[in-house]
């Protein structure tokens, strides 16, 4: 008998649990609409600090991570400037840079100066563009549905699950073999300004593991002068 009063309860302490941690999926916004919120939020994105990481190789593709602060319509470009880890050859090399004009200045650890053409497609006004870049990216996501509610950096933000087409991706990340897992973060408050992409790019071969891509967005359309401080 008492065997049994213990099973009872260890089952009914197992469903209590089980209801608590369970997330209320009816009391969560639709992922679609976050998501197309979130896009148009976006349209109107002049200026953000963002911090963007890749776990992993992807062919082409030698930026390992780069953050700072960028704005878009400043020159036919933009501008951003930050910190930048480049894998080249055997070799990462972490560097200074600053995206103006019609150049891209990289000053190594050593002092000295690079100077590149800027790479168009990962220019501030590509990708902060109101019809390209990270907008587009949003609107051709699928398969939207909420998965929690979550402090993100000490902001309330809706956590969305869904897919991109391979051809979706690519035109923010070259080198993606196929259609991909994606997550976006967009925060509670009714800007319902993105915080936050997850990307699972699956292996290319059985022996390897999926590459992560993740972008944090911070301080959106705050002056540029005041994020450099």
């Amino acid at each position: 008998m008492v065997s049994r009063r213990i099973l009872v309860a260890a089952l009914a302490l197992g469903l209590l649990s089980g209801c608590t941690s369970a997330p209320d999926a009816e009391s969560l916004p639709d992922g679609a609409s976050l998501v197309d919120a979130s896009a148009e939020t976006l349209r109107d994105l002049e200026s953000v600090r963002f911090d963007f990481r890749v776990s992993g190789a992807i062919p082409g593709l030698s930026v390992r991570g780069v953050n700072g602060v960028a704005q878009r319509s400043a020159g036919e470009f933009g501008y951003a400037s930050g910190e930048v880890d480049v894998q080249r050859t055997t070799e990462r090399t972490q560097y200074e840079y600053e995206l103006s004009g019609d150049r891209l200045r990289l000053t190594g650890q050593d002092g000295e100066d690079e100077e590149l053409p800027v790479p168009e497609q990962f220019g501030p006004a590509r990708v902060l563009d109101p019809e390209r870049g990270l907008h587009e990216l949003l609107t051709q996501a699928t398969g939207l549905e909420t998965e929690s509610r979550e402090e993100l950096d000490d902001v309330a933000a809706y956590r969305v699950n869904g897919e991109l087409s391979r051809q979706a991706v690519s035109q923010l990340v070259p080198g993606v073999h196929a259609d991909v897992d994606v997550k976006f973060w967009v925060s509670e408050q009714q800007s319902r300004d993105l915080l936050r992409i997850w990307i699972q790019v699956p292996p290319r071969q059985k022996n390897e593991g999926s590459v992560m891509i993740e972008l944090a967005l911070s301080d959106h359309n705050e002056p540029i002068e005041s994020m450099r401080d």
